[in-house]
């Protein structure tokens, strides 16, 4: 048997050894003192066998206590006792009048001992023995076999006999079986006990380890605030006996956390509670900046009993924080007259390269001339182009802004030049085109390398005449419109590919500005990081002011291949995520988590196009759904998936990772359910902020 039931069942054994003593001891005394004052009675016995019933119950008992402590057969030994309580219970039963004896029941606590001690099955053999022992005493008597000691007559076998001898022996079966039942509920509930009581132990080892080995000061209070237990950490925050802060009022040592008349604690009862940071100054110690988290105890019942204070010392962090902030505030200061600036100008920076921008900006916007713009996606090229309208002497006129590359190649002559009334199917009604619109303005064509040949000759015209002719017209219509293009791949590389015509790139760039990409002006990345970080605060409606320093670091080591475009949407998720007013790392995309040498371009030789490295053992040959399109389906779209992260998450990036035109690659997202549903035409980048890039 399992020590541990072993002693639970002596102990068992030890309460039914006493129990046996104080029922003896009670009912056997009480009837002696009745047939001492009654001997005239009918019922009257034997003193003398009384006291040798008490004598011997005592005795058995005496020696049965001795004898617990030393056996170890204790199954054995409490059938034994049981065996002797049925015997005793006999005689009793005996002496007081036999089936006239109103101590019958006596043999009902016998059953339930026995399912208390031993099992179900036991609890059944003592209720057998029982009405074992009772029909033999009640057949003895009935056949003379014992001597009746009562004054009265037996009873005659009769049918009502024996249907109450019937009905007493029955009883003890069904008790047998409700103090099995009962017993097994109270032996799972006993077992239930003891693991909780188990797990409280543990859990409150647990406490007191992390109590004395984390680095934070740890209080707990009872719900008028004063303090129950603290750990060491609390007790050098504030130079005293951890245990000597037991029963003092927390406000008296962090005035900060001291109670307001609306009720203790109750600040801590508001789920939108967060982390509160205060000063706090020891003497001789000087001021500390502590960081203070709040929970609230509760019992069992869900009831507030307490709060947990958890107060760590963040000044070291703080200090090195201001100093991080210190240098680009100092920048941000000299940039402030440039923010508060033209609306319609949303450039930032402070960089040699952003000097130059804002230079060639300032010239080129008093003459007429065409403007090429080239840089990546996402470098500010439109907002550049609006700066330049907005300083021209056109800025009272419209800014048409077109993106090439996201219109569809059998719309976008209409969509430039306009259509007469029936020119194709569907032209219902004439249109005058975003030339027309542009007319006395600015016409942005971003993405000009996405233009077909056949496009390119009309504009080529437009650039050297002001002239052209509506789809579905002969009459040629005349513009007074400025043209400023866009691109973000090398229109000299198209143009020997003989995608791109060379008379109209020399057309085109007569005045030619490169935008730098924002891996190559990180000193403004401060300052861009501001203007989003209120930008979005306001649009959320939240307070985020700062990042943290590893959070800066990780911004300022990330490459971008989404330029400023990107860094937007960074900032964005993260204020999204920030429920104080500290941007920290879990903010940021899980992208921007990486280590570099992850984000880092392929090495010469390396491409995301490269087969995996070729085994000893040719692997062997998997097929999707068993046949070779598919299998290059999923290829192909696991290649683009590739690309788009490799480009974080910027379309014409991707096409030139894959070396392909942007027609091509979009295409390619539509095949595979990849566009975003959104855009106009489903294909389109989502274009870039006008309120802040640069």
């Amino acid at each position: 048997m399992d020590p541990t039931v072993q002693e639970r069942l002596r102990d068992r054994l030890k309460a039914a050894l006493f129990l046996r003593v104080l029922l003896v001891s009670a009912f056997l005394g009480a009837l002696a003192i009745s047939f001492f004052h009654n001997q005239s009675e009918a019922y009257a016995v034997s003193t003398v066998l009384l006291l040798w019933a008490i004598a011997i119950t005592y005795a058995v008992t005496l020696v049965s206590a001795v004898v617990l402590l030393r056996v170890r057969q204790l199954t054995a030994f409490a059938y034994g006792q049981l065996v002797f309580d049925v015997l005793l219970t006999t005689g009793v039963v005996y002496v007081t009048g036999g089936t006239e004896s109103p101590f019958g029941f006596l043999y009902s606590l016998v059953v339930i001992a026995a399912a208390f001690l031993v099992s179900s099955a036991g609890a059944l053999a003592v209720a057998a023995l029982s009405a074992i022992a009772y029909a033999a005493l009640v057949g003895a008597l009935q056949l003379g076999v014992l001597y009746e000691l009562h004054s009265g007559a037996l009873p005659g076998a009769d049918l009502d006999f024996a249907v109450r001898f019937a009905i007493t022996s029955g009883s003890f079966f069904v008790i047998a079986f409700l103090a099995s039942s009962l017993t097994r509920r109270l032996h799972v509930t006993e077992s239930l006990l003891r693991e909780r009581e188990s797990e409280r132990e543990r859990l409150l080892s647990l406490q007191e380890a992390v109590a004395r080995n984390i680095d934070s000061a740890l209080i707990t209070t009872d719900l008028d605030g004063y303090i129950t237990s603290a750990n060491p950490v609390a007790g050098e925050l504030v130079g005293r006996d951890a245990a000597a802060l037991t029963g003092t009022d927390l406000g008296s040592l962090f005035p900060a956390l001291r109670h307001t008349g609306t009720g203790r604690l109750s600040f801590l009862q508001s789920p939108e509670h967060n982390a509160t940071e205060f000063r706090f100054a020891r003497d001789g110690d000087g001021e500390r900046v502590l960081r203070c988290s709040g929970a609230l105890l509760r019992d069992t019942y869900r009831n507030p009993i307490g709060g947990l204070f958890i107060l760590q010392d963040v000044t070291a962090l703080r200090r090195l924080e201001e100093k991080l902030h210190q240098s680009a505030d100092d920048v941000i200061e000299a940039e402030l007259a440039i923010e508060e600036g033209p609306p319609a100008d949303g450039l930032v920076g402070t960089c040699p390269a952003m000097q130059r921008v804002r230079e060639f900006i300032e010239k080129v916007a008093r003459s007429d001339a065409t403007v090429l713009l080239s840089g990546e996606s996402g470098t500010g090229k439109e907002l550049v182009a609006r700066a330049i309208h907005s300083r021209s002497s056109r800025a009272e006129r419209p800014f048409v802004a077109v993106n090439c590359g996201a219109i569809p190649e059998n719309l976008i002559e209409s969509e430039l030049f306009g259509h007469a009334k029936g020119a194709f199917t569907g032209a219902v009604q004439a249109r005058a085109g975003l030339f027309r619109t542009a007319d006395g303005g600015t016409i942005f064509l971003d993405e000009i390398g996405e233009l077909p040949l056949p496009l390119q000759v009309k504009l080529l015209r437009v650039l050297q005449e002001r002239t052209f002719n509506p789809v579905g017209s002969d009459s040629a219509v005349s513009v007074d419109v400025r043209i400023i293009a866009a691109t973000n791949r090398s229109l000299e590389a198209e143009v020997a590919a003989g995608r791109f015509r060379e008379d109209l790139y020399y057309r085109l760039n007569v005045l030619a500005l490169s935008l730098p990409p924002l891996r190559e002006r990180r000193q403004d990345i401060p300052l861009l990081v501001r203007r989003f970080l209120r930008q979005f605060s306001e649009l959320h409606g939240k307070n985020v002011q700062r990042l943290s320093v590893a959070a800066a670091r990780r911004l300022q080591e990330y490459h971008y291949p989404g330029n400023i475009r990107e860094l937007e949407n960074i900032i964005e998720h993260a204020v999204a995520l920030c429920e104080g007013e500290t941007v920290h790392e879990e903010h940021l995309p899980e992208y921007v988590l990486r280590r570099p040498r992850e984000e880092s371009v392929e090495g010469p030789g390396d491409s995301i196009l490269a087969p995996p490295p070729a085994s000893a053992t040719p692997p062997r040959l998997e097929l999707v759904n068993g046949n070779l399109d598919d299998s290059l389906a999923a290829y192909e779209k696991s290649i683009i998936l590739r690309a788009l992260a490799e480009a974080g998450g910027v379309k014409k990036k991707a096409a030139d990772l894959l070396g392909i035109n942007y027609r091509s690659f979009r295409h390619r997202l539509y095949k595979y359910g990849l566009n975003d549903p959104h855009d106009r035409f489903g294909l389109d980048d989502p274009p870039s902020s006008q309120s802040a890039s640069g």
